[in-house]
Protein backbone atom coordinates (compact mmCIF):
# COMPACT_ATOMS: atom_id res chain seq x y z
CA UNK A 1 0.00 0.00 0.00
CA UNK A 2 1.53 3.53 -1.58
CA UNK A 3 2.22 5.84 1.67
CA UNK A 4 -0.45 8.54 0.98
CA UNK A 5 1.35 12.59 1.06
CA UNK A 6 0.75 15.42 -0.21
CA UNK A 7 1.35 16.35 -3.82
CA UNK A 8 0.71 19.54 -4.42
CA UNK A 9 -1.10 22.45 -3.09
CA UNK A 10 -3.48 25.43 -5.04
CA UNK A 11 -4.31 28.63 -3.34
CA UNK A 12 -6.54 30.53 -4.58
CA UNK A 13 -7.44 34.02 -3.16
CA UNK A 14 -11.12 35.23 -4.45
CA UNK A 15 -14.05 37.96 -4.02
CA UNK A 16 -17.33 37.94 -3.59
CA UNK A 17 -19.32 41.02 -3.28
CA UNK A 18 -21.44 41.27 -0.75
CA UNK A 19 -25.55 41.98 -1.35
CA UNK A 20 -25.37 45.06 0.90
CA UNK A 21 -22.71 46.04 3.40
CA UNK A 22 -21.88 44.23 6.41
CA UNK A 23 -21.93 46.71 9.55
CA UNK A 24 -20.79 46.10 12.61
CA UNK A 25 -19.10 48.37 15.56
CA UNK A 26 -15.53 48.03 14.23
CA UNK A 27 -16.81 49.46 10.56
CA UNK A 28 -18.13 48.07 7.62
CA UNK A 29 -17.61 45.16 5.22
CA UNK A 30 -18.61 45.37 1.43
CA UNK A 31 -16.76 42.37 0.05
CA UNK A 32 -15.69 38.55 0.91
CA UNK A 33 -12.21 38.49 0.47
CA UNK A 34 -11.73 34.75 1.20
CA UNK A 35 -8.48 32.69 0.41
CA UNK A 36 -9.01 28.77 -0.56
CA UNK A 37 -6.49 26.15 -0.20
CA UNK A 38 -7.08 22.48 -2.18
CA UNK A 39 -4.44 20.07 -0.96
CA UNK A 40 -3.92 17.03 -3.37
CA UNK A 41 -2.34 13.62 -2.44
CA UNK A 42 -0.80 11.63 -4.80
CA UNK A 43 -3.50 9.76 -6.53
CA UNK A 44 -5.53 13.44 -7.01
CA UNK A 45 -7.66 13.28 -4.55
CA UNK A 46 -8.19 16.89 -2.82
CA UNK A 47 -9.69 17.99 -0.12
CA UNK A 48 -10.42 22.29 0.36
CA UNK A 49 -10.02 24.90 3.26
CA UNK A 50 -11.14 28.93 3.18
CA UNK A 51 -10.87 31.16 5.43
CA UNK A 52 -12.18 34.70 5.45
CA UNK A 53 -9.44 37.20 7.52
CA UNK A 54 -10.83 40.09 9.45
CA UNK A 55 -8.48 42.83 9.55
CA UNK A 56 -10.20 44.07 12.53
CA UNK A 57 -10.34 40.77 14.42
CA UNK A 58 -7.53 38.73 13.25
CA UNK A 59 -4.82 40.93 12.42
CA UNK A 60 -4.96 39.50 9.04
CA UNK A 61 -5.29 40.42 5.10
CA UNK A 62 -6.17 38.37 2.16
CA UNK A 63 -2.56 39.34 0.79
CA UNK A 64 -1.03 38.13 4.14
CA UNK A 65 -3.17 35.06 4.20
CA UNK A 66 -1.82 33.69 0.53
CA UNK A 67 2.14 34.76 1.47
CA UNK A 68 1.94 32.61 4.45
CA UNK A 69 0.11 29.93 2.63
CA UNK A 70 2.80 29.87 0.16
CA UNK A 71 5.11 29.60 2.65
CA UNK A 72 3.50 26.93 4.36
CA UNK A 73 2.41 24.94 1.24
CA UNK A 74 6.36 24.76 0.37
CA UNK A 75 6.45 22.89 4.01
CA UNK A 76 3.68 20.75 3.82
CA UNK A 77 4.65 19.07 0.27
CA UNK A 78 5.53 15.47 0.48
CA UNK A 79 4.09 15.27 3.94
CA UNK A 80 1.40 12.66 5.48
CA UNK A 81 -2.22 14.08 4.99
CA UNK A 82 -3.21 12.31 7.90
CA UNK A 83 -0.56 13.99 10.59
CA UNK A 84 -3.28 16.90 10.89
CA UNK A 85 -2.05 17.63 14.73
CA UNK A 86 1.84 17.60 13.38
CA UNK A 87 0.92 20.30 10.93
CA UNK A 88 -1.14 22.31 13.34
CA UNK A 89 2.16 22.23 15.15
CA UNK A 90 3.87 22.94 12.38
CA UNK A 91 1.70 26.25 11.68
CA UNK A 92 1.83 27.82 14.97
CA UNK A 93 5.76 27.42 15.04
CA UNK A 94 6.47 29.36 11.39
CA UNK A 95 4.36 32.07 12.78
CA UNK A 96 2.22 33.47 15.59
CA UNK A 97 -1.52 33.96 15.22
CA UNK A 98 -2.95 33.92 11.55
CA UNK A 99 -5.23 31.55 12.69
CA UNK A 100 -7.83 32.18 9.17
CA UNK A 101 -5.17 31.37 7.01
CA UNK A 102 -4.30 28.31 9.63
CA UNK A 103 -8.08 27.47 9.31
CA UNK A 104 -8.21 27.11 5.28
CA UNK A 105 -5.18 24.40 5.68
CA UNK A 106 -6.63 22.82 8.76
CA UNK A 107 -10.05 22.93 6.68
CA UNK A 108 -8.50 20.91 3.61
CA UNK A 109 -6.63 18.34 5.68
CA UNK A 110 -9.74 17.52 7.33
CA UNK A 111 -11.72 16.98 4.09
CA UNK A 112 -9.24 15.50 2.10
CA UNK A 113 -8.05 12.96 4.99
CA UNK A 114 -12.20 12.11 5.72
CA UNK A 115 -12.57 11.80 1.62
CA UNK A 116 -9.57 9.17 2.00
CA UNK A 117 -11.30 7.06 3.91
CA UNK A 118 -15.12 7.31 2.26
CA UNK A 119 -16.97 9.21 5.25
CA UNK A 120 -18.85 12.19 5.37
CA UNK A 121 -17.00 14.78 7.77
CA UNK A 122 -19.54 14.55 10.84
CA UNK A 123 -18.74 10.80 10.81
CA UNK A 124 -15.03 11.13 10.75
CA UNK A 125 -15.26 13.43 13.98
CA UNK A 126 -17.69 10.92 15.83
CA UNK A 127 -20.47 13.36 15.43
CA UNK A 128 -24.09 13.06 15.09
CA UNK A 129 -26.36 13.24 12.15
CA UNK A 130 -29.63 13.76 13.79
CA UNK A 131 -28.55 16.55 15.68
CA UNK A 132 -30.89 19.70 14.90
CA UNK A 133 -29.35 22.76 13.75
CA UNK A 134 -31.04 26.09 12.94
CA UNK A 135 -29.18 28.96 12.18
CA UNK A 136 -30.41 32.41 13.17
CA UNK A 137 -29.94 35.61 10.74
CA UNK A 138 -27.85 38.53 11.37
CA UNK A 139 -29.56 42.55 11.21
CA UNK A 140 -26.79 44.62 10.82
CA UNK A 141 -25.91 48.31 13.09
CA UNK A 142 -27.63 50.74 11.03
CA UNK A 143 -30.10 53.35 11.76
CA UNK A 144 -32.89 52.05 14.41
CA UNK A 145 -35.67 52.15 11.34
CA UNK A 146 -33.58 50.04 9.06
CA UNK A 147 -32.57 47.92 11.71
CA UNK A 148 -36.68 47.91 12.20
CA UNK A 149 -37.06 47.18 8.72
CA UNK A 150 -34.43 44.33 8.47
CA UNK A 151 -35.87 42.60 12.07
CA UNK A 152 -39.26 42.86 10.11
CA UNK A 153 -37.69 41.19 7.11
CA UNK A 154 -36.18 38.16 8.72
CA UNK A 155 -39.40 37.54 11.04
CA UNK A 156 -41.44 37.24 7.87
CA UNK A 157 -39.06 35.76 5.86
CA UNK A 158 -39.59 32.29 9.05
CA UNK A 159 -36.01 32.85 10.95
CA UNK A 160 -36.50 30.97 14.48
CA UNK A 161 -34.44 33.99 16.03
CA UNK A 162 -32.34 37.09 15.10
CA UNK A 163 -29.06 38.14 15.81
CA UNK A 164 -28.62 42.27 16.85
CA UNK A 165 -25.76 44.22 16.07
CA UNK A 166 -24.96 46.45 18.46
CA UNK A 167 -21.81 48.39 20.12
CA UNK A 168 -22.57 52.50 19.94
CA UNK A 169 -21.55 54.55 22.54
CA UNK A 170 -23.62 56.20 23.83
CA UNK A 171 -25.48 52.61 24.51
CA UNK A 172 -28.74 54.37 24.90
CA UNK A 173 -28.80 54.26 21.52
CA UNK A 174 -28.53 50.64 21.58
CA UNK A 175 -31.53 50.58 23.63
CA UNK A 176 -33.39 51.97 21.88
CA UNK A 177 -32.45 50.37 18.48
CA UNK A 178 -33.49 46.98 20.61
CA UNK A 179 -36.61 48.72 22.40
CA UNK A 180 -37.47 49.55 18.45
CA UNK A 181 -36.91 45.86 16.74
CA UNK A 182 -38.62 44.19 20.04
CA UNK A 183 -41.63 46.18 19.99
CA UNK A 184 -41.42 45.65 15.83
CA UNK A 185 -41.21 42.03 15.86
CA UNK A 186 -43.33 40.81 18.98
CA UNK A 187 -42.29 39.03 22.04
CA UNK A 188 -42.52 35.56 21.01
CA UNK A 189 -39.05 35.71 18.32
CA UNK A 190 -36.14 35.02 20.19
CA UNK A 191 -33.20 38.02 19.66
CA UNK A 192 -29.41 37.67 20.55
CA UNK A 193 -27.25 41.01 20.61
CA UNK A 194 -23.58 41.34 19.67
CA UNK A 195 -21.45 44.43 20.39
CA UNK A 196 -18.74 43.05 18.94
CA UNK A 197 -16.48 45.03 21.84
CA UNK A 198 -17.93 48.36 20.99
CA UNK A 199 -19.30 49.53 25.01
CA UNK A 200 -16.51 49.83 27.59
CA UNK A 201 -17.58 48.65 31.15
CA UNK A 202 -19.88 51.58 32.04
CA UNK A 203 -21.86 51.65 28.46
CA UNK A 204 -22.40 47.81 28.49
CA UNK A 205 -23.79 47.96 32.31
CA UNK A 206 -26.07 50.14 31.80
CA UNK A 207 -27.37 48.58 27.66
CA UNK A 208 -27.69 45.38 29.97
CA UNK A 209 -29.67 46.52 32.56
CA UNK A 210 -31.65 48.41 30.36
CA UNK A 211 -32.34 45.54 28.30
CA UNK A 212 -32.89 43.28 31.19
CA UNK A 213 -37.03 42.63 30.19
CA UNK A 214 -36.40 42.36 26.40
CA UNK A 215 -35.99 38.83 26.48
CA UNK A 216 -32.38 38.61 25.42
CA UNK A 217 -30.37 35.04 24.88
CA UNK A 218 -27.41 36.38 25.30
CA UNK A 219 -24.98 39.38 24.84
CA UNK A 220 -21.38 38.88 22.55
CA UNK A 221 -18.49 40.02 24.01
CA UNK A 222 -19.63 43.35 25.40
CA UNK A 223 -16.49 45.13 26.14
CA UNK A 224 -13.25 45.17 24.66
CA UNK A 225 -11.42 41.61 24.14
CA UNK A 226 -8.54 41.45 26.53
CA UNK A 227 -10.20 43.03 29.19
CA UNK A 228 -10.37 39.98 31.72
CA UNK A 229 -11.05 42.22 35.02
CA UNK A 230 -13.79 44.16 33.26
CA UNK A 231 -15.15 41.19 31.71
CA UNK A 232 -15.83 39.15 34.58
CA UNK A 233 -17.05 42.50 36.31
CA UNK A 234 -19.92 42.59 34.22
CA UNK A 235 -20.18 38.80 33.95
CA UNK A 236 -20.93 38.66 37.68
CA UNK A 237 -23.64 41.15 37.40
CA UNK A 238 -25.05 40.82 34.07
CA UNK A 239 -28.99 40.11 33.60
CA UNK A 240 -28.07 38.80 30.31
CA UNK A 241 -25.89 36.40 29.93
CA UNK A 242 -22.21 36.93 28.60
CA UNK A 243 -21.01 35.15 25.12
CA UNK A 244 -16.39 35.35 25.43
CA UNK A 245 -16.44 36.05 20.93
CA UNK A 246 -12.88 37.68 20.10
CA UNK A 247 -11.75 37.35 23.82
CA UNK A 248 -11.89 33.42 22.97
CA UNK A 249 -9.52 32.33 19.72
CA UNK A 250 -8.32 28.89 20.89
CA UNK A 251 -8.35 26.39 23.63
CA UNK A 252 -6.05 28.37 25.93
CA UNK A 253 -8.25 31.58 25.86
CA UNK A 254 -11.14 29.37 26.36
CA UNK A 255 -9.48 27.88 29.24
CA UNK A 256 -8.40 31.63 30.71
CA UNK A 257 -12.06 33.24 30.09
CA UNK A 258 -13.88 30.32 31.90
CA UNK A 259 -11.70 30.00 34.86
CA UNK A 260 -11.66 33.39 35.31
CA UNK A 261 -15.70 33.75 35.28
CA UNK A 262 -15.54 36.32 32.46
CA UNK A 263 -17.93 35.09 30.36
CA UNK A 264 -21.22 32.21 30.43
CA UNK A 265 -20.61 31.23 27.08
CA UNK A 266 -18.24 30.59 24.46
CA UNK A 267 -18.68 31.46 20.61
CA UNK A 268 -16.53 28.66 18.53
CA UNK A 269 -15.54 29.85 14.92
CA UNK A 270 -13.08 27.46 12.93
CA UNK A 271 -11.35 30.87 11.53
CA UNK A 272 -10.65 32.17 15.17
CA UNK A 273 -9.11 28.91 16.31
CA UNK A 274 -7.00 28.11 13.52
CA UNK A 275 -9.45 25.24 11.98
CA UNK A 276 -11.11 22.20 13.47
CA UNK A 277 -8.49 20.62 14.95
CA UNK A 278 -8.30 23.31 17.55
CA UNK A 279 -11.61 24.23 17.49
CA UNK A 280 -12.50 20.52 19.28
CA UNK A 281 -10.35 21.22 21.99
CA UNK A 282 -12.31 24.60 22.71
CA UNK A 283 -15.05 22.75 22.79
CA UNK A 284 -14.11 20.07 24.94
CA UNK A 285 -13.31 22.45 27.58
CA UNK A 286 -16.46 24.29 27.48
CA UNK A 287 -17.97 20.87 27.97
CA UNK A 288 -16.39 19.92 30.36
CA UNK A 289 -16.88 23.28 32.57
CA UNK A 290 -20.64 22.45 31.36
CA UNK A 291 -21.14 25.74 29.46
CA UNK A 292 -23.06 26.42 26.58
CA UNK A 293 -21.49 27.39 23.26
CA UNK A 294 -22.34 29.10 19.86
CA UNK A 295 -20.91 28.26 15.95
CA UNK A 296 -20.05 31.51 14.48
CA UNK A 297 -18.58 32.67 11.33
CA UNK A 298 -17.32 35.59 9.68
CA UNK A 299 -17.97 36.04 6.13
CA UNK A 300 -17.76 32.54 4.66
CA UNK A 301 -19.23 30.65 1.55
CA UNK A 302 -21.31 27.45 2.14
CA UNK A 303 -18.26 25.73 1.99
CA UNK A 304 -17.00 26.83 4.64
CA UNK A 305 -19.60 26.97 6.95
CA UNK A 306 -20.05 23.21 5.95
CA UNK A 307 -17.15 22.45 7.55
CA UNK A 308 -18.51 24.40 10.61
CA UNK A 309 -21.86 22.64 10.52
CA UNK A 310 -19.92 18.92 10.26
CA UNK A 311 -18.13 20.14 12.95
CA UNK A 312 -20.96 21.85 15.17
CA UNK A 313 -22.47 18.27 14.71
CA UNK A 314 -20.51 17.05 17.64
CA UNK A 315 -21.28 18.76 20.20
CA UNK A 316 -23.92 18.56 22.52
CA UNK A 317 -23.13 21.75 24.00
CA UNK A 318 -23.77 23.57 21.23
CA UNK A 319 -27.02 24.48 20.79
CA UNK A 320 -26.54 28.29 19.61
CA UNK A 321 -25.76 28.74 15.80
CA UNK A 322 -24.70 31.72 13.77
CA UNK A 323 -24.48 30.45 10.32
CA UNK A 324 -25.93 33.11 8.16
CA UNK A 325 -22.97 34.39 6.10
CA UNK A 326 -23.41 32.77 2.85
CA UNK A 327 -27.08 34.38 2.87
CA UNK A 328 -25.31 37.88 2.57
CA UNK A 329 -22.85 37.15 -0.43
CA UNK A 330 -24.07 38.07 -3.80
CA UNK A 331 -23.29 35.38 -5.23
CA UNK A 332 -23.20 31.01 -4.63
CA UNK A 333 -19.80 29.65 -5.48
CA UNK A 334 -20.42 26.62 -4.11
CA UNK A 335 -21.33 22.85 -5.43
CA UNK A 336 -22.58 20.42 -2.95
CA UNK A 337 -22.34 20.96 0.69
CA UNK A 338 -24.68 22.12 3.86
CA UNK A 339 -28.65 22.99 2.60
CA UNK A 340 -30.80 26.06 4.36
CA UNK A 341 -34.26 24.19 4.43
CA UNK A 342 -37.14 26.25 4.44
CA UNK A 343 -37.77 26.81 8.45
CA UNK A 344 -33.79 27.65 8.37
CA UNK A 345 -32.63 24.48 9.68
CA UNK A 346 -29.24 23.68 8.43
CA UNK A 347 -28.13 20.05 7.22
CA UNK A 348 -25.61 17.97 5.19
CA UNK A 349 -26.02 15.06 3.55
CA UNK A 350 -23.39 11.86 3.80
CA UNK A 351 -21.02 12.46 0.60
CA UNK A 352 -17.59 11.87 2.15
CA UNK A 353 -15.38 14.74 3.19
CA UNK A 354 -17.32 18.05 4.18
CA UNK A 355 -19.06 17.26 1.04
CA UNK A 356 -18.67 20.82 -0.25
CA UNK A 357 -16.61 22.48 -3.67
CA UNK A 358 -15.99 25.14 -5.71
CA UNK A 359 -17.76 25.59 -8.58
CA UNK A 360 -14.42 25.43 -11.52
CA UNK A 361 -15.80 28.67 -13.30
CA UNK A 362 -15.74 30.22 -10.46
CA UNK A 363 -12.10 29.76 -9.45
CA UNK A 364 -11.12 30.68 -13.59
CA UNK A 365 -11.88 34.31 -12.55
CA UNK A 366 -9.28 34.46 -10.19
CA UNK A 367 -5.44 33.61 -10.26
CA UNK A 368 -3.82 30.14 -8.13
CA UNK A 369 -0.63 29.54 -6.96
CA UNK A 370 0.47 26.40 -7.29
CA UNK A 371 2.93 24.83 -4.70
CA UNK A 372 4.25 20.93 -5.41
Amino acid sequence: MRKAIIHKIEIIPVMIKLHEPFVISKGALTHARNTIVKIYNADGVYGVGECCPYRSIHGETQTGTVAFAKDLATALIGADPREIHTHVALMDRMIVGNASVKCAFDMALYDLVSKVDGLPLYAFLQGDKEKIIYTDNTVSLLSKDRMVEKAIKFKEMGFPVLKIKLGERSSIKDVERMEAIRNAVGNDLPLRIDANQGWNYIEAWRALHAMKDMKIEHCEEPVQAGNTVDQARLTAISPIPIMADESVFNHKDAYKVLSQQAAHMINIKLGKSGGICNSMKVAAITQAADVYCQTGSFSESRLGITALVHFDMVWDNIIFHDLDSPLMLSEDPVIGGMTYQKDWQVTVDNTPGHGADFDPDFLKRFETYTIK
